[in-house]
Order: C-alpha cells, then structure tokens, then sequence
C-alpha cells in the first residue's frame, strides 16, 4: 500500500530573515549616501573649477588694471596731426606724398617712432617674445602695383567679376593712396616662432604692452573702417598718450582720431 510521505513544513530562520533585512537596509542605505555624496562631489568639483578659473581672471584683470591705471585717460592735446590722420578709401593720401623717412633694421619708417620702436622690440625680446619688423613704409607706386597684381591674381583663381574681384582684394591690400603704410607709421611684425603670427607669444606680448611705445592694433577687428580685415601684426605708431587714451576710451583709432579732430 502506497504511504504518503510526510513534508516537513520549512521554517523561515529569524536570524536569516532578520540577516537578509539588514542586508537590504545596508545597501539601501549605501545607495542614499551615493545619491547624496555624488552631488556633493560633482559640486565640490564645480566649486574647485570656478575657484581657479576665478583666481585666474582676477590675475589677468589685476594685469589689465595696472595698465589701465598706468594709462588713464589725460585731456587731449595738440600732436602732430600725422599721427593721427586716417587713411583709407574716404581719406587716401596724394600721389606725390612722401613722408621724411629713415632705415631701421631693413625697411624705411618714419623717424619720429624708431626709437620707441627699438625700445619696444628689445623688451620684447627680453621677454622671451622676438619680434621682427617685415614691413614699413610703402610708396604709393608700389602700393598700386601690388594691388592691380593681386586683382589679376585673384581673377586668374576665380570666376568672379572685376567688381568682385577687386572688393575681395581690397580687404587685404587697398589700393595707391589708401594704405597707412605710405605714412611710414604703420609697421608689419613677424616673430621668430612657426606657425601663425597670431598664435604666437609675440602677438600676445603686443597686445598687451604696445601701447606703453605708443602703438596700438591698426585692424583689431572682423570689420575695421575701410573694410580692412583683421590684422593681427599690423601696428600704427600714435605717440603713447594717445595710446593710452585710445585703449583708456574703448575707442578704435578711427573714432579717437574723429574725437580729436572735433576738439
């Protein structure tokens, strides 16, 4: 005859029940304290960025106001207007003029800023950041003979118009009378560093402490007067304070010069 088996009925260890509980509480437990903590880390973190970055714009602007401070704007006065005259395609300079010119390391520059000229390129070069003077002073002749090649140039590579061509071009290179560079004030740097002007610590060093010289970015901009395009290593000589005065106004050459003109 076929006995039924007895099943024991299985009994639930409290210990092992109350073992499993804590188990759950634990890492319940473990999972609040990451949710918590996670946050706190990613701001800790956050805070730790913003700090530095903070010390490090507050180290650039205590350099910047020390310029500044050392540049505060002065009521304006009389200078020669040379240094203040603006040349583009609304104010072209003559044919026949030909400032009073002198050679400095190669190229022909006007006399009256060699000397803050040299001054400024041995503390650069005392800086770490050589620079070297490319250009100077161009003739008007020559000015209209790199202008007509480089339409030609461009009308070889295109298939634009002459109107086009020629609107293109004139944002690097402006026609005969049009360029500052026949005023013999206005100078085209190059540094000893491969690669971009614009990219190197020249640049940077210039844009900084030209103005203590006297010079000042001619093309700082995408859209300049004249429709030149930025140029990075092109520097106008303006004498210092109106250097100073130019970067103490937050005004470009064009409207310092306009303000002055109207003193």
């Amino acid at each position: 005859m076929y006995r039924r088996r007895k099943i024991k009925p299985y009994k639930v260890s409290r210990g092992s029940f109350e073992e499993q509980k804590l188990k759950e509480d634990k890492k319940t437990e473990t999972q609040r304290a990451l949710l918590f903590i996670l946050p706190v880390l990613m701001l800790a973190v956050l805070a730790v960025g913003i700090f530095f970055g903070y010390k490090s714009y507050e180290k650039a602007a205590r350099e910047e106001k020390t310029i500044l401070s050392e540049s505060a704007a002065t009521e304006p006065v009389a200078t020669d207007p040379m240094l203040l005259s603006v040349v583009n395609p609304a104010y072209p300079l003559d044919a026949s003029y030909v400032p009073a010119l002198t050679e400095f390391q190669g190229v022909r520059l006007s006399p009256v800023l060699t000397e803050s000229l040299e001054q400024m390129m041995s503390d650069a070069k005392a800086a770490g950041c050589p620079l070297k003077v490319a250009e100077g002073y161009i003739s008007f002749k020559e000015q209209k003979e790199r202008y007509d090649s480089a339409v030609k140039e461009y009308l070889k590579k295109s298939k634009m118009t002459l109107v086009k061509a020629e609107s293109q071009v004139k944002l690097t290179t402006p026609r005969g009378g049009e360029s500052e560079q026949q005023t013999g004030l206005l100078v085209r740097f190059d540094d000893e560093e491969k690669g971009p002007f614009v990219k190197g610590k020249a640049c940077k060093w210039l844009q900084r402490n030209a103005i203590k010289y006297g010079f000042i970015q001619r093309y700082p901009s995408q859209e300049n007067v004249g429709g030149l395009a930025y140029s990075p290593n092109l520097y106008r000589y303006v004498g210092v304070e109106n250097a100073y005065n130019i970067r103490a106004y937050n005004m470009t050459f064009d409207e310092y010069a306009a303000y002055m003109a109207a003193q």
